[in-house]
């Protein structure tokens, strides 16, 4: 068994909203919207994507086996769903990540501290990135798995999208 405080040197979250010139586009078609095995619940949201990138933007494999050296975002193309108030939409966001049951970090409201009370325009509220940044002190063997849990909620109504991800070390 691997200790947890060997594996870790540090473990942070990113956020973003909106900014769409900045969002990868997968490769392959959209025939399945939802890639690199995300597990969604959502309530009065419709999703119109969902996937994993790398900070150079390009694409995570879709068995989500990495070796941690990049960052690693999740991008949700939201369709519709958000409650529109005053001209805005306000966003909640938190994160998790555990490895073997052990939580290494979690963040209750991550946009609470990058987001203005006001909220946000309804338009860049359609492309939601949560990032996880993972770094390892060494290479890890055998494959650990990390799960990412998070929950994005609208916080002029009962709309959300929660779900997990999984990450495997190289």
């Amino acid at each position: 068994m691997v200790s947890i405080s060997l594996l870790l040197s540090s473990c942070e979250f990113n956020c973003s909203i909106g900014k769409k010139e900045e969002v990868a586009t997968p490769e392959t078609s959209w025939n399945n919207r939802v890639r690199n095995d995300i597990k969604l619940e959502t309530n009065n949201v419709k999703i119109e994507k969902a996937y994993l990138v790398f900070d150079d933007g390009s694409n995570v494999p879709e068995d989500n086996i990495v070796d941690f050296s990049k960052e690693i975002k999740m991008i949700i193309v939201v369709d519709s769903g958000w409650k529109e108030m005053n001209g805005n939409v306000n966003l909640g966001a938190s994160e998790k990540i555990t490895v073997s049951g052990k939580v290494l970090l979690d963040e209750k409201d991550i946009f609470e501290k990058n987001l203005s009370s006001a909220g946000i325009s309804p338009e860049d509220a359609k492309i939601i990135g949560l990032t996880a940044s993972i770094k390892l002190k060494s290479e890890v063997r055998p494959l650990t798995t990390f799960l990412v849990s998070f929950t994005i909620w609208d916080k002029n109504s009962e709309a959300f999208i929660k779900g997990s991800y999984k990450l495997f070390s190289k």
